[in-house]
């Protein structure tokens, strides 16, 4: 169990099976790390390594750029998945591309001549916009430049009626080498003084967004045993403060390109460490209507996202079971198309073992399986058996730090803190009111404050609360019987 600094100031909070925490409304946010095509944005590579939190795709755009390369630019089917798909924010993104890093060794130089006032390069979607120049003349003065992300077309535009002339021109541009990210480069570094980048700036969401750091994907990486070693690490008392759910997936193919299947993605997941208490895991993929490949992770989020606005930011509901119209089929590869996998081989080969998937159900399909990575059938708990019941933990752990840290460095009297205990357990009525819990106390601990801590001016209240069991099955035992012969033959 995480164990509190010696030092303590501020407010802090801790999960426990036995013991929990409190409630209401906070900024939580989803954060996803990835790459992004920073290099068609100017002045994109100051948006490297750095939180952002975007609300639409208009934003998204204006500081991460957008592909369709999904492969080369992760962070680019979460926008389109939460924004164009589902129309759900915000997000946190942080991008690791670094034009000035991950580029070609050599630039390129191309002779163009100028027709209509411009210049245009078309499939431009790795060139670095701020590397672009033109041979004599002036960036501002002579020419402007435009990239459009649905076309992938650079035009570069006489900035006055004929800058450009009419003359053939030398135009030389650098480009980003997406293929050049490794799983060091997504996982990072920090000098434990404030610099942290990768997977590591997470740490810098709250101050630099506002936002919790509540919900981490890294699609497209964390099927990297690494990489998702290094979300466990950096997802763990973040800033001392903050418990992080993981939303993570299990590879098509492992590291010696043997194919994972629904019989042995099990294996692969405990052999690898995919087994945390804080982190739903995902497979396979998911084939779209649009032909696009999915990241059930994805999906899955944009679906907990869409829960979360209309409950207010309160964890209770899982995304299990809710809709997902974009799929068309489940994705093993192009090696597996053409086959059909029921709900009951999703049940019994992945969702029996703590994976979730996703299955045709209910006539539409849908995201399927809620158990936390640590369950299988041998090891159930009443906490494993439900992602939502540990959300719910971090959730009201988060919340009540969030909002109480403004009472920290004030008198505490005796009213003080039958305010607050007051306050919490009003919170808490009101959580067990709308169905997010069952049942929820707040109290001061008497056993946990003794005489010295007070002095000290550290206090500890005590919430033990009881989260909303979900329905994990229902069955209908239909019988036989005799009895409507009587009314038949009357």
């Amino acid at each position: 169990m995480y164990t509190l600094p010696d030092y303590l100031h501020g407010a802090y909070g801790l999960t426990e099976l036995a013991g929990a925490k409190i409630a209401a409304q906070s900024q939580n946010a989803i954060v996803i790390v990835g790459t992004a095509p920073v290099n068609t944005v100017a002045g994109g590579t100051q948006n490297v390594n750095k939180p952002i939190a975007v609300q639409n795709m208009t934003e998204a755009k204006k500081y991460f750029g957008y592909s369709d390369q999904w492969a080369d630019f992760t962070l680019c089917e979460a926008m389109h998945v939460f924004f164009d798909l589902n129309g759900v924010g915000p997000l946190v993104l942080i991008n690791v591309l670094d034009p000035t890093k991950h580029k070609a060794s050599q630039a390129t130089t191309t002779s163009l001549t100028p027709a209509n006032g411009r210049i245009t390069i078309a499939a431009a979607g790795n060139i670095i916009m701020d590397s672009v120049s033109v041979n004599g003349k002036t960036k501002g003065t002579d020419y402007s430049m435009n990239y459009s992300p649905d076309r992938a077309i650079l035009t570069i535009a006489e900035a006055a009626p004929g800058s450009l002339g009419t003359e053939e021109l030398t135009v030389t541009y650098d480009t980003v080498d997406p293929a050049s990210v490794t799983a060091e480069d997504v996982i990072g570094l920090t000098d434990d003084e404030g610099s942290n980048v990768g997977l590591y700036a997470i740490r810098n969401v709250y101050q630099a967004t506002g936002f919790i750091p509540s919900y981490l994907l890294a699609p497209g990486f964390s099927s990297i045993p690494a990489v998702h070693a290094a979300m466990i690490t950096a997802s763990k008392k973040i800033n001392h403060h903050w418990d992080v759910y993981m939303m993570t997936d299990l590879p098509l193919v492992d590291e010696d390109e043997n194919e994972l299947t629904m019989g042995n993605a099990a294996t692969w997941k405990q052999t690898n460490g995919y087994t945390q208490e804080n982190e739903t895991v995902y497979f396979p993929m998911a084939v779209g209507t649009d032909g696009k490949k999915y990241h059930l992770s994805v999906l899955a989020a944009a679906n907990f996202q869409k829960l979360l606005v209309s409950q207010d930011g309160i964890p209770y509901k899982t995304a299990s079971n809710t809709e997902c119209e974009i799929i068309q089929n489940l994705y093993m590869g192009e090696s597996n198309l053409g086959r059909i996998w029921g709900d009951d081989m999703v049940n019994e080969k992945l969702n029996k073992n703590g994976i979730a998937s996703a299955a045709y159900v209910g006539g539409r399909w849908a995201i399927w399986g809620c158990h936390s990575a640590d369950y299988n059938q041998t090891e159930a708990s009443e906490v494993n058996i439900a992602e939502t019941n540990r959300m719910m933990l971090f959730y009201l752990s988060n919340d009540f730090q969030h909002r109480r840290m403004r009472s920290v460095d004030k008198p505490m009297t005796k009213n003080d803190i039958a305010s607050i205990v007051s306050q919490e357990q009003a919170r808490l009525d009101a959580l067990v009111k709308i169905g997010a819990l069952t049942y929820g106390v707040v109290e001061l601990d008497a056993d946990a404050n003794g005489i010295s801590d007070l002095v000290k001016g550290d206090y500890t209240f005590a919430f033990r609360v009881t989260t909303t069991p979900l329905a994990k099955s229902m069955t209908a035992i239909v019988a036989w019987t005799n009895e409507g012969f009587a009314t038949y033959f009357a």
